[in-house]
């Protein structure tokens, strides 16, 4: 508020328009603002107030604060690239490994999928062996009727001479799907036993990543917990600086008017800030009066 904004609400105070709680709102913001304004003096002001007899000790604080703070963001940097080498390192490790694992991955699914084509056949080759059986014991059955029936009879003993001659193919067939299905089976055991192995080499080779990189891991975690609390240390100086730049801001703030070589040379550096400083400072004072002057009445 300048001169004209004071003669304008105080003409509307005795009209009536503006309220005691409208001035008091106005007060408060402006605080708030003047109190932002003078943090961020503190800020800027603290370097250039070493000379200035009342500010020293926040200044000293302050820089004291700062090469704690300095020390403590070159750990924490330190501590951050040796653990993004440490992650690579791991990255490297974890993808090498996983390269092998997915050979040995696909090695045994074709494998198996090997075993389980081995497998169909087989059931196909008994099925087509139980057909061979029944088929072989209905020409048997047949043979024994036809040879009741008619032993002097030649058709029926050309009949029976064509179907042993039947019988004795499907006895080769049944015979060859046995050995077949034998062949097979033996297949699938040699496959069952190179998938096992697989497996086996799948587990110790997931064990052997696990050992090389638990140091790695353990690492890891012990530099990130490192991190957060250097974060946290860093976090804790900040507020300390906060509540000396304050204080330097403050000071500065109250002596606006100060005749002081020092402060001048201060002030004279921060000039806009300064002037939106004085602005508030007396805008304060003038809702201040005013409201002062409403409760007089």
């Amino acid at each position: 508020m300048n001169a004209f904004g004071y003669f304008f609400h105080r003409i509307g105070s005795k009209l009536g328009i503006l309220s005691e709680r409208h001035r008091w709102g106005a007060i408060n913001r402006e605080t708030q603002i003047l109190s932002e304004a003078e943090d961020l003096l503190g800020r800027l002001a603290w370097p250039d107030v070493k000379d200035i007899d009342d500010l020293s000790g926040e200044y000293w604080q302050i820089r004291d604060l700062d090469q704690q703070q300095e020390m403590l963001r070159q750990a924490s940097l330190a501590a951050d690239e040796r653990n993004e080498q440490l992650r690579e390192s791991l990255y490297d490790i974890e993808d090498a490994a996983e390269a092998r694992l997915k050979g040995l991955r696909e090695l045994k699914s074709k494998r198996m999928e090997e075993a389980l084509g081995l497998m169909r056949e087989i059931d196909q080759l008994k099925d087509w062996k139980e057909e061979t059986k029944k088929k072989y014991t209905n020409l048997k059955s047949k043979i024994e009727l036809m040879r009741r029936l008619g032993q002097n009879d030649e058709d029926i003993s050309s009949e029976v001479v064509k179907t042993e001659a039947a019988m004795a193919r499907l006895k080769e067939e049944f015979t060859g799907d046995l050995g077949d299905i034998n062949a097979k089976t033996v297949a699938i055991e040699t496959l069952e036993n190179e998938i096992a192995g697989i497996e086996a080499e799948l587990n110790e080779s997931k064990s052997k990543v696990k050992e090389e990189t638990a140091e790695l891991t353990a690492e890891v975690g012990r530099l990130s917990k490192q991190i957060a609390e250097l974060s946290a240390k860093i976090g804790a100086l900040e507020n300390a600086k906060s509540n000396f730049y304050f204080t330097v801001g403050h000071y500065l703030s109250n002596r606006l008017e100060s005749r002081s070589p020092d402060i001048v040379a201060v002030l004279r550096k921060h000039r806009p800030l300064i002037s939106r400083i004085f602005y508030y400072r007396r805008s304060i004072a003038l809702n201040q009066q005013l409201t002062r002057q409403d409760k007089s009445r």
